[in-house]
């Protein structure tokens, strides 16, 4: 069973790979091993019932919100 932590990590890697978030939602075991951690039966059913448009359109705005340049706290 993987942690809160490592759940946090798999569906933060999703949000920034668009292959990664594939895998995820077509094979949420298969995906989790490639980060070496283990699914319980309650976690997989829980990424499999994720809406796939919705995990793209909140990656997109999440891209587009860390593109946007940085405003400089400099006095200078």
């Amino acid at each position: 069973m993987a942690t809160l932590a490592q759940m946090d990590r798999l569906i933060g890697r999703a949000l920034f790979d668009a292959e990664f978030r594939a895998l995820l939602l077509a094979d949420p075991e298969q995906a989790a091993r490639q980060l070496r951690y283990r699914l319980d039966g309650g976690q997989i059913a829980r990424i499999r019932s994720l809406d796939a448009q919705a995990l793209d359109e909140i990656a997109r705005r999440f891209e587009s919100a860390i593109a946007q340049p940085v405003q400089s706290l400099s006095f200078w």
